[in-house]
């Protein structure tokens, strides 16, 4: 099941390369993308979905484009590009490996379950502040504090401008960053479990997409190695394939008895 792992690294390391190919204006798309990437970046070639949704907020737009991008892309895979695809996630997979998390999870008990249930609505309530935000400020007001931004534009944009003066808001996204990455290496993908807006959209559609979870309970033991290594969390067996489930596939290269698979269709 180490195969699965070497594909997942491989997924994410190609969509990093693609969504850095804005060498030349033919190469920069615009295009939406099912994941958090940060347009600011000096070579983009994508869009950033929450970017996206809060300027068609602001000037008062319909987003018909992006909602049906991101649409099509979470009936198809749910929130697999979060697991498979996203560079801000393969960054905090990197510092939970890091920090010597990142081959097992929390066990199942270690935190107060009522207390994480409570704080995985965090990434809604991110959700409606920004929209809410962008639309009373006519700004996009997440991106002053957006730690995705910070890694993938602003830190780029200062090493490619270096004489270039930075004002306020640089300092204020590192300060985010380092907080995300430091909570990250103690909380694997900390981010995704109870901050990410765009988590909040892609996880409602899990249920409904074509990339999907799906546990064998005759095969199954019951020895709940699978949520020990999940990155996300996830507290019971019902809950693998819902709508936190970034589909990453660690539970299935865990399970001994092949009780778990991930399939399309």
């Amino acid at each position: 099941m180490r195969k699965l792992a070497h594909k997942r690294v491989l997924a994410q390391t190609g969509s990093l390369l693609a969504c850095c190919a804005g060498f030349t204006a033919a190469t920069k798309t615009g295009l939406v993308v099912p994941f958090m990437f940060c347009h600011g970046c000096p070579l983009a070639s994508v869009a950033c979905p929450i970017g996206a949704l809060q300027h068609f907020t602001a000037v008062r737009r319909f987003p018909f484009l992006v909602l049906g991008t991101l649409g099509i892309a979470f009936l198809l895979l749910g929130r697999a590009a979060c697991g498979w695809l996203c560079p801000f996630g393969a960054f905090q997979d990197l510092l939970a490996w890091a920090s010597g998390r990142g081959t097992r999870g929390r066990p199942a008990d270690a935190a107060v379950p009522r207390l994480d249930a409570w704080a995985r609505r965090g990434k809604a309530i991110v959700l409606a502040s920004t929209l809410i935000l962008a639309y009373l400020l006519a700004s996009t007001t997440f991106c002053w504090l957006c730690p995705v931004g910070a890694l993938f534009a602003a830190i780029p944009y200062r090493l490619a401008m270096p004489s270039a003066r930075m004002g306020a808001f640089f300092y204020v996204h590192l300060v985010v960053l380092a907080a995300v990455a430091i909570w990250a290496m103690r909380t694997p993908r900390a981010w995704c479990r109870y901050l990410c807006p765009l988590g909040a959209l892609a996880g409602q559609a899990n249920r409904l997409s074509l990339a999907r979870l799906e546990l064998d309970e005759t095969r199954c033991t019951g020895c709940l190695a699978c949520l020990a290594a999940c990155p996300m969390g996830i507290r019971s067996l019902e809950g693998l394939g819902g709508s936190e489930c970034i589909l990453c596939g660690r539970c299935v290269e865990t399970c001994r008895t092949g009780a778990l698979k991930l399939a399309v269709g």
